[in-house]
Parts: structure tokens; sequence; C-alpha cells
């Protein structure tokens, strides 16, 4: 994955988290942004997005983190 795919993945991720967040508990904005993304991300996209998770990555909102964790393709690690 090149540079600027990983920025813009983690980019759009944020930004749902951000206008998810709006009104929200944190619990219920966790679930939308992990619905959200499973809804509308292509199977690839969401791989991709827990691959960086899965590294730590710091640029990645808390919240998504979390989001990803809930998503079907995940599988938490041994």
């Amino acid at each position: 994955m090149s540079h600027s795919s990983t920025s813009h993945l983690i980019e759009m991720a944020n930004q749902i988290a951000l206008n998810l967040s709006h009104g929200r508990e944190q619990l219920e904005c966790i679930s939308e942004i992990a619905k959200h993304i499973q809804r509308f991300w292509a199977p690839s996209m969401r791989l991709q997005l827990i691959a960086l998770v899965a590294l730590d990555n710091p640029q990645i909102h808390q919240r998504v983190n979390i989001a990803v964790t809930q998503l079907s393709d995940y599988s938490a690690p041994t």
C-alpha cells in the first residue's frame, strides 16, 4: 500500500469518526463508525484499515481503532 493511499484511508476513517461523534455517547459513536465502514467500504479497504490498526498507527483516531474490532473482517491477534 503506497504512502498516499495509506494517508487517504486514515484520513477517511478519521473523518468518519469526527462526523459521527457529534451529540453521541462514545459507545454509540464507535458502533456507528463500525457500521458505516462495514456498510460502505469495500472489503479490501476494511482489510487495509485493520492492518493499519494492528500496526498501532498513531494517526488513526482512537474511536476508529476500537470500531475496527467490531468489523466482520476483524480477527483478534493471537
